[in-house]
């Protein structure tokens, strides 16, 4: 056992007798036992009335009198002016009911801001209300029988004895108690339960009668207006971590002494760790190359050429340490990572390096995983345990098991601080956990797919754009200066201390060139680990989790089980892992930690079901894609443009990622030109200003419309007359079935209704031997397909039924044929192919839009001083059951009210 790990489990041993010493009096003049009980509780301050006390057991005969069994209460009750919470209490009583003695007490609960109601049983299931300001958020059901047993199916021996002593510390109960959340949406103005009885519970809120089987966790009516949580076991974390959570929970002990313990036993492992690099002169570079020798198999070659098109990848670091080390600050680009899903037609995403930060131990180092958000997106969930909602509600722990999600993950890594410790806020996929702190340092993922960070500003109201969130302190970096903000405790020590704790310690940032990079250290200090960020150039810095265990990042390759590609060499199994999902079994993953050095964690961790939050990392679907394979599925050629084979450079695409690709591909016995284009990157232009940058350089991507056709076909010799004669009068008549090819909010669709602020592109039909080109659009990702025949071929019945067919192929459900003589123009002036070529009648025009990447948000919040952003921090925040602020409701004229401002 490490050194620093022998004084926990003595101080738990010691915690637990302490505890078992003694027992409540018991009042036996009380008018009933449950006022006896009430009674009792006040000596321990909590305050309860009689008719607030349901007992699960009864008399247990004169064994249970003398001590064999426990008769266990639920009681409703409150410590101050706190709100109620749901108590379970161990009891004795006698052959006659009356309370004899009373044991230890265990709340169930401990929601911020809410209110358990009295509780209803039905066998070992017990039903009550939870309300905020008086109006019921949630049913919560419990199950006093405990755990499902199938819920350590995945959980080792020790494991399960880890998850056995937690429940026994938390619930009196080694089984655990199992809580099942329904949370009422919208909430009513008031609520009843009751019990039928076949089990089921049945829910009066308002005028709805809502109906749910706790037994299966499902919903039986009212479906639309209930979220469902169930409670379920998660692994638990590494010996260390759960050692001090154990500890924490003892009520002598508390969470300043277990602070205490960490500070004096981190401290003198550094001590010892920093006479040693004195004595031998240690400077971390051999570790440093077994880190980075494991990468990309061996095979280092630093990046030394920056696109300028993408700016990517950036430039090298500046060291802090001179000189530096062997690899200091050179970014690895992690090209053709076995342990990373890749993005079809892209080069790596990932760079990786390390940085010294520390001139008092030189041997430590903190690496650094960075990204480019223009194709990597930022989520995060939350945990099983950690956090909990005012109204009881925890979060799934796991990456969504749905296949379109879990195809795209490539990473998964820590989050921020338990709620212990601050209670920073956090959102997840709309559900309001925590709410926001004033001044808090804040990693969000907004709602078109954009990460972006800012300190949060006094106001608590969480904008509607912001679809998560993730606090956790104050930033550690912003405007090139590492702690701007003055905080004093970085989480390493008891409050008042002097915080220069050397533990594990893990950051992230948003860089100057709207890069995301992730830190991770041993033995460093928040300072050393702002340093880090400032050599990466950061402009916002968040300091994540902290200690052996907590914190770490993992890469994932997640591919169809059927063509899952062998690694070509064992596993090193102490960082690198290759599994499946229960739940989806034709899809398996391969993983592996970032750097070989990170220990101490549950591994994997963040692609199975955890009991803290964390954050997860997709790779978004961009251009160009995988090439498109020939009928027989032969594998296209190297040649951009030509035979499948996707071509990106060269077009107008007026930013990135890239808004469209060319090739051509085979139809029948034709070669036809395709065209993709995605509809994250472009809009259509509402007016004839519409397509210009702000330096006024025109921003079309394309245009749609009739070719121009030669002068002496026009006749009149005046070319503005005839230009107005063919906008006017079109050569084909308008005979379609009046389905259209529209672009709505970055999706394209067809059909003949069209989505909310959605412009017609062009006019579609479902058969028409005239059709020069074909449409459809991507079931997987959205992608606009354009099909269209070479400018000297003749559209017939044939080519059109061969140009849907292709489009079929091409994993478009949802295709047509393009009414007329209509093509598609690349930037307005280019054809298909990408040579020059004029419009005759011009049409719809798709214009460059600003993709989903990274950003600053709350750019107006001031850096204020500690006296003022301390008091709010410390402050417990409410929690408001209205996410956002809610949509304006028509004025009685009829004209909308203004949307609220942000």
């Amino acid at each position: 056992m490490r050194l620093w790990l022998r004084p926990l489990p003595f101080a738990l041993l010691a915690g637990y007798a302490l505890a078992r010493l003694g027992h409540a009096q018991v009042d036996d003049a009380a008018a009933s036992r449950s006022a006896a009980l009430c009674a009792s509780l006040a000596t321990q301050a909590i305050v309860c009335q009689p008719e607030e006390v349901v007992w699960v057991d009864g008399p247990r005969g004169v064994r249970g009198a003398l001590g064999g069994a426990s008769a266990r209460a639920l009681v409703r009750g409150r410590e101050g002016d706190d709100t109620y919470d749901l108590h379970l209490v161990m009891t004795r009583l006698s052959p006659e009911g009356h309370l004899l003695d009373r044991g230890d007490v265990y709340n169930l609960t401990r929601t911020s801001g809410a209110d358990e109601g009295t509780p209803i049983l039905s066998g070992s299931l017990a039903a009550y209300v939870v309300t905020v300001d008086g109006r019921p958020e949630a049913v919560h059901v419990l199950d006093l029988d405990g755990h499902d047993p199938r819920a350590y199916d995945e959980l080792s021996r020790f494991q399960r004895a880890q998850v056995a002593i937690a429940d026994l510390q938390q619930t009196g109960q080694s089984r655990g108690v199992k809580r099942t959340v329904y949370a009422l949406v919208p909430s009513p103005a008031r609520a009843e339960l009751s019990f039928r009885d076949d089990g089921v519970l049945v829910v009066k809120a308002d005028a709805r009668t809502l109906a749910f089987d706790p037994k299966r966790d499902a919903v039986i009516a009212g479906e639309a207006q209930v979220r469902v949580t169930a409670e379920v076991v998660a692994k638990p974390p590494t010996f260390a971590p759960w050692m001090s959570d154990r500890l924490r929970a003892i009520s002598w002990f508390g969470d300043e002494k277990n602070q205490v313990l960490k500070a004096v036993t981190f401290t003198a492992i550094e001590w010892l760790k920093g006479a040693k690099t004195r004595i031998t002169g240690d400077t971390g570079e051999k570790d440093a190359q077994e880190d980075l020798s494991a990468l990309n198999a061996g095979k280092i070659e630093p990046a030394t050429f920056t696109d300028p098109e993408t700016g990517w990848p950036p430039k090298a670091l500046e060291p802090y340490l001179k000189p530096p080390l062997n690899g200091e600050g050179h970014w690895i680009p992690l090209e053709k990572d076995a342990f990373i899903t890749p993005i079809p037609g892209i080069n790596a995403p990932f760079l990786t390096t390390f940085v010294r930060g520390d001139p008092a131990a030189p041997h430590t180092r903190v690496y650094v995983t960075l990204w480019d958000p223009r194709l990597i997106a930022l989520h995060m969930e939350a945990g099983t345990v950690e956090p909990v909602s005012a109204k009881g509600e925890a979060g799934p722990g796991q990456i969504p098991r749905t296949p379109e999600v879990i195809r795209h993950v490539v990473a998964g890594f820590n989050g921020g601080f338990q709620a212990t410790h601050g209670e920073f806020g956090m959102q997840a996929s709309g559900v309001l956990y925590l709410p926001p702190k004033p001044y808090g340092a804040t990693v969000m993922e907004l709602r078109d797919g954009t990460t972006a960070f800012g300190a949060w500003p006094t106001s608590t109201d969480v904008p509607d754009e912001i679809l998560s969130f993730r606090q956790n302190l104050t930033p550690l970096v912003q405007n090139d200066k590492w702690n701007p903000w003055g905080r004093a405790w970085w989480g390493g020590v008891p409050p008042g201390w002097q915080d220069a704790i050397h533990t594990t310690r893990s950051g992230l940032c948003l860089t100057k060139e709207k890069f995301v990079a992730y830190f991770w250290g041993n033995d460093i200090g928040a300072e050393p680990l702002g340093r880090a960020m400032l050599a990466a150039r950061c402009a916002f810095g968040i300091h994540l989790d902290m200690n052996p265990g907590l914190a770490g990042f993992e890469f994932y390759n997640v591919q169809p089980a059927s063509s899952f590609q062998p690694l070509g060499r064992p596993l090193q199994t102490d960082w690198e892992y290759e599994g499946g999902f229960k739940d989806l079994p034709e899809l398996k993953y391969r993983a592996r930690r970032m750097v070989k050095s990170m220990g101490h964690i549950l591994f994997p961790r963040y692609i199975q079901r955890d009991a803290r939050d964390f954050f997860y990392l997709t790779a978004r679907t961009v251009l160009p894609g995988a090439p498109i394979p020939s009928p027989s599925g032969e594998a296209a050629p190297a040649k951009e443009g030509e035979d499948g084979a996707w071509r990106v450079k060269g077009l107008p695409q007026h930013g990135y990622p890239y808004a469209v690709a060319i090739t051509t591909a085979r139809a029948g016995e034709r070669s036809v030109r395709v065209a993709r284009i995605d509809p994250r990157t472009v809009h259509a232009a509402s007016s004839e200003g519409d397509g210009a940058d702000a330096d006024g350089k025109s921003s079309v991507v394309a245009a749609f419309g009739r070719p121009a056709r030669p002068r002496a076909s026009l006749g009149t010799g005046n070319d503005a007359r005839d230009a107005r004669r063919r906008k006017e009068k079109p050569s084909e008549p308008d005979a379609h079935d009046g389905a259209k090819l529209w672009l709505g909010a970055r999706v394209f669709t067809i059909g003949k209704q069209p989505p909310p602020s959605a412009l017609a592109i062009a006019d579609v039909q479902a058969a028409g031997p005239e059709s020069r080109a074909a449409v459809g659009i991507s079931d997987e990702d959205g992608m606009l397909q354009w099909v269209e025949l070479l400018p000297d071929d003749k559209a017939d019945a044939a080519s059109a039924q061969h140009m849907l067919e292709l489009l079929a192929r091409l994993g478009c459900s949802s295709r047509a044929l393009v009414f007329g003589d209509v093509r598609l123009f690349l930037g307005g002036s280019l054809d298909i192919g990408g040579q020059p070529a004029a419009i005759g009648v011009p049409g719809a025009r798709l214009v460059r839009a600003s993709a989903p990447g990274a950003r600053a948000y709350f750019e107006s919040t001031e850096i204020v001083p500690q006296s003022v952003w301390f008091p709010l921090q410390e402050k417990r925040n409410k929690w408001r059951p209205t996410l956002a602020p809610p949509s304006p409701k028509p004025e009685p004229s009829g004209s909308a009210a203004p949307a609220p401002k942000k």
